[in-house]
């Protein structure tokens, strides 16, 4: 892929552009957004442009010799470090073996060009050990790193880096994204709504699996209040077995769908095809108590990011949720009373 190929980020694209085409590129890189978004797309394209013989107007050309392995996956001078798939972080043997690798001269081409993707996951030893490359990078040497944001790294780490913003993609770019994929136009409209701007989460989605742990979780939420800890267990239970982030990115948009329909009158953007359930939710429910449902997601969403157990987590999010449903519409009945 080429830069030109990426859709959206022009702002963050243009500028690597420049620096490819002027051949200022600074030693690290560090490309920060929200999941999904395209970060490790746009260092998949970067770093192409870096190696290719002879870039155009700051892109590769996609013909010549470094073009042709680095496409194959065989370019000897590209590198990409990744968290281990049973693992939570990266490991710092991972990073001592890039430092090593890096020290090397280049063997094809003029450069030697490092991914480390979904850098927040190193852990701390492991960044204060690639501080040391940061600190005295090799001069034949460029270091793309993607974070979810730059706060997730030590302060010495991201200071040592160029950091490119990429923000969310409107919907309409979504959608083109998810169509060039063979998605149908208006599933692809509906995902994108919910998406928030990030064609992976999209595309994740997409599947049968997640469009049916969308359902379950949208047609139990409105239902909390009345639902009892055995009904509850087992929704924690069968959603632990799926795609647990579509399920969380599900009921994160629902009460936010919920939250702006009750401050604005709007239709819910995320889930319009639930615009019905939103609307009753929207006139029942309190704003704050809204807001504490959706911080009550959110946490557990950090939660599991840090390897917590999954059904407990999502248990506990349930029967919180239902206890806020609850202990609000208790108010209501004692205030009316």
């Amino acid at each position: 892929m080429r830069l030109a190929d990426v859709v959206g980020h022009e702002g963050a694209l243009e500028r690597l552009q420049r620096a490819a085409a002027a051949e200022r590129l600074a030693s690290v890189y560090l490309l920060t957004g929200p999941p999904g978004i395209g970060k490790r797309l746009v260092a998949d394209a970067f770093a192409a442009c870096i190696l290719c013989d002879a870039p155009v107007a700051g892109d590769a050309c996609r013909v010549c010799a470094q073009c042709t392995c680095v496409a194959a996956g065989t370019h000897p001078d590209l590198r990409t470090v990744e968290r281990d798939e049973e693992r939570r972080d990266i490991r710092i043997e991972q990073v001592r073996e890039l430092a090593r690798w890096l020290a090397l001269q280049p063997l094809m081409a003029q450069r030697k060009v490092a991914i480390i993707d979904a850098a927040h996951c190193l852990s701390e030893p492991a960044q204060n050990a690639l501080l040391k490359t940061l600190e005295e990078p090799p001069p034949s040497a460029v270091l793309l790193l993607t974070a979810a944001s730059a706060a997730l790294l030590l302060p010495t780490v991201r200071s040592r880096c160029q950091t490119v913003r990429m923000d969310p993609l409107p919907p309409e770019a979504v959608v083109r994204v998810l169509t060039a994929r063979g998605v149908a136009p208006e599933q692809a409209a509906l995902l994108a709504a919910e998406a928030e701007g990030s064609p992976g989460r999209a595309l994740a989605l997409a599947g049968d699996e997640e469009a049916r742990i969308r359902t379950a979780v949208l047609k139990a939420l409105p239902e909390l209040g009345t639902s009892d800890a055995a009904a509850l267990s087992a929704l924690a239970q069968e959603l632990s077995r799926g795609p647990v982030d579509a399920a969380l990115s599900t009921a994160a948009a629902w009460y936010r769908d919920v939250l702006e329909t009750a401050l604005t009158g709007d239709p819910p953007r995320r889930n319009p095809d639930a615009a019905a359930a939103v609307r009753v939710v929207a006139d029942r429910s309190p704003p704050a108590r809204t807001l504490r449902q959706l911080e009550v997601v959110c946490d557990t969403i950090d939660g599991l990011s840090r390897n917590a157990n999954r059904v407990l987590a999502l248990e506990t999010m349930l029967l919180a949720l239902r206890a806020l449903e609850r202990d609000d519409a208790l108010d209501v009945r004692q205030g009316s009373t």
